[in-house]
């Protein structure tokens, strides 16, 4: 074995432990699609854990889709994009996200990780400010340190906070950019973004937003943050990943030709990647065009997630500040909030158990991906379950 240096071998004693304890819910087999209930360790369950909101991926056209791109095309295409990564599949799928997002021109990244590191560390040196709420998605964060540039941060959607950083960073010689998430992934809360807009764009801050967790979801057609604002220039540089929409794999940065001419040549995970393969491609390009032909999977999914959240209330459970398909229920200890994880899972529920790191301390929380494709009786289900183990627990009455 390696010589792990001292905090690396404290973290795998502590992984070691939550191992042998029974109470890891992480990285459990599954023998299924991602549907509304999902194959657990040969076990049937409850599908809360994903963030496939919309279904798409176990959609009949997004399957045949794909299943034709493969036909065509193979598993993969063999090259980077600026190789023979780049099919008319890629060309189409970006001429899509642009008019999305109403911008000139688009790239496609294999990953939605790719897509944020790749779009700040292209448009951020070691001379450039970056401005981030501090509860911004960790592909953020390292996007902003593969650059090289200064990272100042903000008390989380305080639109108070972030106007006295930008006033005190006004003399900064360098390029000065915010980059905030449009829906937090632990927390289901949504960006203000006129508020950012009305502090950031006077200063000449250019501003860019994450729309993994809005994209499909916010906005009258599910065009995301700048439609559900109604802010068509609310954002000068748009990017994410398809893995929540259309939950599928892959990412994606929009804005002006000049930045995404800049990007093409400049993101090294654009460069030196292998191309997203043109199946998952085609499949993505169907979710878009299910957007329009089909949007009462939108209309099911936020009945669903009016239903959870007004039954979890009524319970008596805390589920923050949530407004979307994102719902933390919050248990704040962290032994407690694995144990009623796996409580859950015995009840046929499948969600995710967060504990530090992956959020603060005293913030732990199980964490739930509603989904259109979920019926009434399985929401029923579920909130049941949660009575019943919210109660076991003393954590409703």
């Amino acid at each position: 074995m390696i010589n792990l240096s001292p905090p690396l071998q404290q973290k795998l004693q502590m992984l070691e432990m939550l191992a042998s304890s029974g109470l890891s819910t992480y990285g459990l087999t599954v023998s299924s699609g991602c549907g509304p209930t999902m194959m657990v360790e040969g076990r049937e369950c409850i599908n809360f854990i994903s963030n496939s909101y919309l279904g798409f991926s176990m959609h009949p056209q997004v399957i045949e889709a794909a299943c034709q791109a493969a036909r065509k095309y193979g598993i993969g295409i063999g090259g980077s994009p600026l190789a023979c990564g780049t099919t008319e599949l890629h060309l189409r799928l970006a001429e899509i996200i642009a008019r999305t997002y109403g911008k000139q021109e688009a790239l496609v990244f294999a990953t939605g990780y790719q897509a944020l590191t790749g779009m700040l560390s292209g448009l951020l040196t070691g001379k450039d400010l970056a401005l981030v709420d501090n509860l911004d998605h960790r592909s953020i964060i390292d996007g902003c340190k593969l650059a090289g540039c200064r990272i100042r941060s903000f008390v989380h959607n305080n639109s108070e906070d972030l106007r006295r950083l930008v006033e005190s960073t006004s003399s900064h010689q360098g390029h000065r950019l915010l980059i905030v998430d449009s829906v937090y992934s632990m927390d289901g809360d949504i960006a203000p973004l006129p508020e950012i807009n009305d502090i950031c764009r006077p200063a000449g801050v250019t501003v860019c937003i994450d729309e993994a967790h809005s994209l499909g979801i916010l906005g009258r057609s599910g065009k995301g943050l700048l439609e559900h604002f109604d802010l068509p220039d609310g954002a000068d540089v748009v990017a994410g990943t398809f893995s929540k929409f259309a939950g599928a794999v892959g990412g994606f940065c929009a804005a002006d030709s000049q930045v995404i001419e800049l990007l093409r040549m400049q993101a090294s995970p654009f460069v030196f990647s292998a191309s997203l393969p043109p199946a998952i491609v085609a499949a993505v390009t169907t979710s878009f065009e299910l957007l329009e032909r089909e949007p009462h999977w939108r209309r099911q999914l936020w009945d669903n997630v009016h239903f959870v959240l007004e039954g979890l209330h009524e319970m008596g459970y805390d589920t923050g500040a949530s407004r979307t398909p994102v719902i933390p229920v919050m248990i704040r200890d962290t032994e407690k909030v694995l144990r009623m994880n796996r409580a859950l899972l015995d009840e046929g529920v499948y969600a995710s158990a967060v504990v530090h790191p992956g959020v603060p301390l005293r913030q732990e929380r199980i964490r739930l991906g509603v989904m259109a494709s979920h019926t009434r009786e399985q929401l029923t289900r579920a909130l049941e379950a949660f009575q019943r183990v919210g109660r076991r627990f003393d954590v409703i009455s």
